[in-house]
């Protein structure tokens, strides 16, 4: 297929002129329907950890998570950062996607063999021979996810965020279903290797429904390079992030042992887990959106700051509140055989709370093209971050967790800098949009803290107390004054105006 000869169905696909009319509403819209959908995710992940928890053992979480720390650094290539020249491009046609299709299909042929080819090595590295059986099932999954990228980026660039939130709600749901049978079948590990499976192939079915477009075949003058080079920016950098977010898990499993890494493994992805479901949507929302708006800079900083004081208004004091009630929260979760979690849980908090606000770097990476920036600041980061590994490993994994936490201090401010060089955002205003936020979680996290030990006792069931006490002081410090009433209703009228908005 052509692009004279591409039907109107596909065209609309590529243009994005008419997004331009009302963008704002748009992205209102799409926060609004990412986030709100994160409540089901949030219940959804909560509910299968809870229950895969009891029925697999730490060890079983830290074998396939030791396997699947070497085998991501593989399979980061399949997707090679082209989806995100798909959405960030301000024109684009159907040759150049369908370019881009096939080669995303050859990197997740590529990556796929890789993994295969190197589960003997791995298996090898760890003295563990169950890693290469996993890492050779592995290889199938990753093949599978790389046929979807292009047509999920397709509905990212379009804003259609309902189709692609309510195709990964289902594949989530039925991914757990089926690790969660496997498991009470006695399946083990495997488990989650029929969960990654179950999800792919949902993913897959579910992208191609929503999105009905037939890629044509690959051509060498479509115009790609361009792309190519962007995406491999990003991909690089995709590589160096997960040294960063892996490496502590690879020393784990291979000088620690099995069940410190399902240990710390759960605490990572417990503590995470709240603030994923805020950062990863809006940052679905705010890509496209901020990328229309490159060549606008007044609107890109009013889009930019806004969002920004959006995450952290919620993210930080969820991980105040969970930094203060960890026991009780892991306890209930997980199970009293999780408890050990608990101090890596609460060292790994300083990490989660600047992460509340460190994907913000990312956004204006991205939007403007500059991943050959962004890729600037990985090969700087990453070496600080390994060598803080490695000198926290003789602690175990407490010391791996409170070195990640003290690299994340360390680097937190540089890190900014180095994204808003020469763009219209600066620290300052970043410093300010983040001070109050700030200043209110921690000090009402102190004020329960406080509370709880005045008391001989303070039961674990009290936790929904303390939630509702953290809260009502929390939007009680923001109504306090008429600066934060004014904040708290911006947020309110961005509620009211996706009620009365149509479509």
């Amino acid at each position: 297929m052509t692009d004279t000869h591409a039907s109107a169905a596909h065209r609309i696909l590529f243009e994005t002129d008419h997004l331009h009319q009302d963008l704002r509403k748009r992205s209102v819209r799409g926060a609004a329907v990412t986030i709100s959908s994160q409540a089901a995710r949030l219940l959804l992940q909560v509910g299968g950890m809870a229950l895969l928890a009891r029925l697999l053992l730490p060890e079983d979480f830290g074998v396939y998570g030791k396997t699947i720390a070497l085998t991501g650094f593989i399979t980061t290539i399949q997707t090679g950062g082209l989806s995100l020249a798909t959405v960030q491009q301000a024109q684009i046609n159907h040759g150049q996607v369908s370019t881009l299709f096939w080669l995303n299909a050859l990197l997740g042929l590529t990556a796929a063999a890789l993994v295969a080819a190197l589960s003997p090595a791995m298996a090898w590295f760890y003295k563990d021979p169950r890693v290469l059986a996993i890492g050779l099932a592995m290889a199938g999954v990753v093949l599978i996810s790389s046929l979807g990228v292009q047509h999920r980026a397709l509905l990212q660039r379009q804003m259609r965020f309902m189709q692609k939130v309510s195709g990964d709600l289902l594949a989530l749901l039925s991914g757990f279903v089926a690790a969660v049978i496997a498991a009470s079948m006695g399946a083990g590990y495997w488990s989650f290797v029929i969960q990654q499976y179950t999800m792919a192939l949902v993913t897959l079915v579910m992208l191609y429904g929503f999105c009905r477009w037939v890629p044509g075949l690959p051509r060498r003058r479509s115009g790609v390079r361009p792309m190519v080079k962007l995406g491999a920016n990003q991909s690089a950098s995709s590589i160096l992030n997960f040294a960063n977010r892996n490496v502590d898990n690879v020393l784990i499993g291979r000088y620690i042992s099995d069940a410190a890494l399902g240990f710390y493994t759960l605490a990572y992805r417990l503590l995470l887990l709240p603030i994923q479901q805020i950062n990863a949507p809006l940052s679905s929302v705010m890509l496209p959106a901020l990328s229309r708006l490159q060549h606008q800079p007044k609107r890109f900083c009013r889009f930019y700051y806004r969002a920004l004081g959006a995450i952290v208004f919620v993210g930080m004091p969820i991980v105040c509140f969970l930094w203060v009630d960890a026991r009780s929260v892991i306890q209930i979760a997980l199970g009293p055989k999780w408890l050990p979690t608990v101090p890596l849980f609460q060292a790994l908090g300083v990490a989660a709370f600047i992460g509340t606000f460190n994907i913000a770097g990312n956004w204006v990476y991205t939007s403007l093209g500059r991943t050959d920036r962004r890729l600037f600041w990985q090969g700087i980061a990453t070496p600080v971050t390994l060598a803080a590994f490695f000198i926290g490993l003789p602690w175990g994994a407490f010391g791996i967790a409170v070195s990640f936490s003290a690299t994340r201090v360390l680097l937190v401010v540089p890190s900014l800098h180095n994204a808003y060089r020469g763009t219209p955002v600066d620290l300052w205003t970043t410093a300010k949009t983040l001070a109050r936020p700030a200043a209110t979680s921690i000090g009402v996290a102190a004020i329960l803290w406080g509370l709880q030990h005045t008391m001989t006792e303070w039961p674990v069931r009290w936790v929904f107390l303390d939630a509702l006490i953290y809260g009502g002081l929390y939007l009680g410090a923001w109504l306090a004054n008429a600066s934060g009433r004014a904040h708290v209703r911006d947020l309110m009228s961005v509620l009211e105006e996706l009620r009365s908005r149509k479509r």
